[in-house]
């Protein structure tokens, strides 16, 4: 997801709040000032926690989404594209078999943790430079049975 995704969702989320809160004041319900209170808290904790999740994420550098497929030894798709600069390469495995994402090529050689289950292996590089590398999962024989790609980095 971009970054303005998550800030289009982050302001969606206040602008609710924003609404829940008008209507519980304005009821004639007697709405106590404590519940109130307690509504704008879990408000405020929400839009904090969707707009820091928001800014975190992209100050890593580039987020590349390269997904491991539903089943096989593969990826979603073979090739990817980024910007050169800081990166971070995010594979989510929605399979019981244990993936992880890793690349190499122009000096770089990185893997990322082996997950499973819809775990989220990621690598993240300081200073990607521009050029043609290779992604792959590490797991023995995964990347030999056609489980890797190619990122280009301009």
């Amino acid at each position: 997801m971009s970054a303005t995704s998550r800030w289009n969702r982050a302001a969606a989320l206040a602008g609710l709040a924003i609404v829940a809160l008008a209507a519980g004041c304005g009821s004639s319900g007697g709405t106590s000032s404590s519940a109130t209170t307690a509504v704008s808290a879990a408000v405020s904790s929400a839009v904090s926690s969707a707009v820091s999740s928001a800014t975190s994420s992209t100050a890593g550098g580039h987020v590349v989404e390269i997904d491991v497929a539903a089943s096989g030894l593969k990826f979603v798709k073979s090739t990817a594209t980024a910007s050169a600069g800081p990166i971070v390469i995010r594979s989510k495995n929605p399979q019981s078999l244990g993936h992880d994402i890793s690349i190499r090529g122009n000096g770089v050689d990185q893997s990322g943790e082996i997950v499973s289950n819809g775990g989220v292996s990621t690598i993240t590089i300081a200073n990607l430079k521009p050029g043609t590398y290779t992604f792959f999962c590490s797991v023995p024989g995964h990347e030999a049975a056609g489980m890797k790609g190619t990122l280009t980095v301009s």
